[in-house]
């Protein structure tokens, strides 16, 4: 058995580019009522950059969940997200050679973090 599947890994990554990909949905969207130069635009690129860094370091089978179809993700605000995205990578064994790009992952999701608690979500 696959030591990163049975311990969770591929299915927290997973979960953490559904939270990705549903923050940053929501930041395009305040980013397209705002002005041009809204810093909400390099958030939103950001947030868009995280999850395809998360996407990045799953297996090439494996297949991520409808991402669209989690309604109770739409209650949750961008910071909350990417909070909650931050937290799923604690328990990630990053030391392993296939994950060590999580490490960048980790890094991004704190300055997205401080940058969206900065522009008030």
């Amino acid at each position: 058995m696959d030591t990163l599947n049975a311990d969770g890994t591929w299915g927290r990554l997973g979960s953490i580019a559904l939270l990705l990909h549903q923050a940053a949905n929501q930041v395009w969207s305040d980013a397209d009522r705002a002005t041009a130069d809204s810093p909400l635009h390099d958030l939103g690129l950001g947030v868009y950059l995280a999850h395809s860094q998360a996407s990045a370091l799953l297996p090439d089978d494996y297949v991520l969940p409808d991402l669209d179809a989690d309604e109770e993700l739409e209650e949750r605000t961008p910071l909350q997200l990417l909070t909650e995205a931050e937290e799923l990578t604690r328990p990630l064994p990053l030391h392993r050679p296939d994950l060590v790009h999580g490490s960048q992952l980790v890094l991004d999701l704190c300055d997205l973090i401080r940058e969206a608690r900065g522009l008030g979500y």
